[in-house]
């Protein structure tokens, strides 16, 4: 079953996503289709204001026609709140039986050309600890007649056990968003989290940047303790906070600042990242000393 992103928190990506011992929970019996309804409320509204604050009005679409066009790539399952099971009915969407629900959504639009960005995740079917997430990533504008995807994206790299922390959509630059993936993996008592920035591009999606969210190798610590033979000052346990500098009104894509701390191998860290926005490749320039594996 999927986990509500919204609310799942760091300490449940260590004690559910990441440990090798399974999945969460079993997962629900389908929903019924006579159950479904013909269209949903309007889920996400016009919201006076931009997440910074200023007085742009950022508007979304219209609850059932967003439905309707889930229904187009899904099934008549699909729907904006809960998940459905089955596999994609439209193309480029793979072919993996999985249970699937709405995993983000957020108005991004003006009031004269509503726009959202939604992301569904996917479960498959007997996911086991190397399994990973599907995540579709759409950009979803008002066309003519119906809602229609700008941008589309099918990405299966991403969590374990078949699922991933969290995926939210976050304001990158003046008028850029786009989503964040929180996941992560354990593996020989080692455990690392991992926050990856996915941005439209073209009429599909691509990964702009991979940067740690944590590191911590506690599992592979109590495991010496027990035998009595852990090295000297081997232990890390680092946490990684993801913040923007957003004070150029004028930056196509605003930079990262992350601020690292914790303990690593026998020294207390405290220390912030600058990680520049490269407008060539559309990419944040991430250092080494955000993706390794263990202390610098």
């Amino acid at each position: 079953m999927l986990h509500s992103r919204s609310t799942l928190s760091r300490s449940a990506l260590s004690a559910c996503l990441l440990l090798a011992l399974g999945a969460c929970g079993e997962a629900p019996a389908p929903p019924a289709a006579a159950t479904m309804p013909a269209s949903t409320p309007e889920a996400i509204t016009t919201r006076t204001g931009t997440p910074d604050g200023s007085a742009a009005p950022v508007t979304g679409l219209d609850g059932g026609a967003v439905r309707t066009f889930l229904v187009s790539q899904y099934g008549e399952l699909a729907q904006l709140s809960g998940d459905w099971p089955g596999t994609p009915v439209a193309d480029g969407l793979g072919r993996d039986a999985a249970s699937r629900e709405v995993c983000a959504r957020e108005a991004i639009g003006t009031p004269d050309a509503g726009a959202e960005l939604v992301a569904v995740c996917g479960v498959p079917d007997d996911a086991g600890h190397a399994t990973t997430a599907r995540i579709d990533f759409f950009l979803l504008r008002d066309g003519a007649d119906a809602v229609t995807a700008a941008a589309r994206a099918h990405m299966d790299g991403f969590g374990s056990t078949g699922d991933v922390a969290d995926v939210a959509v976050r304001r990158f630059g003046p008028r850029l968003y786009g989503f964040v993936v929180e996941d992560g993996f354990t593996g020989q008592g080692i455990t690392i989290g991992n926050s990856s920035l996915v941005l439209p591009d073209g009429d599909g999606f691509k990964i702009a940047a991979t940067l740690r969210s944590s590191l911590d190798n506690l599992g592979a610590m109590a495991g010496c303790a027990e035998r009595d033979d852990c090295g000297q000052d081997a232990a890390y346990d680092l946490s990684f906070e993801l913040g923007i500098d957003d004070r150029d009104a004028s930056a196509a894509a605003w930079p990262l600042r992350v601020h690292e701390q914790g303990e690593a191998c026998g020294r207390r860290v405290e220390r912030t990242h600058q990680v520049p926005f490269d407008v060539a490749s559309g990419t944040w320039t991430v250092p080494a000393s955000l993706q390794r594996e263990g202390c610098d």
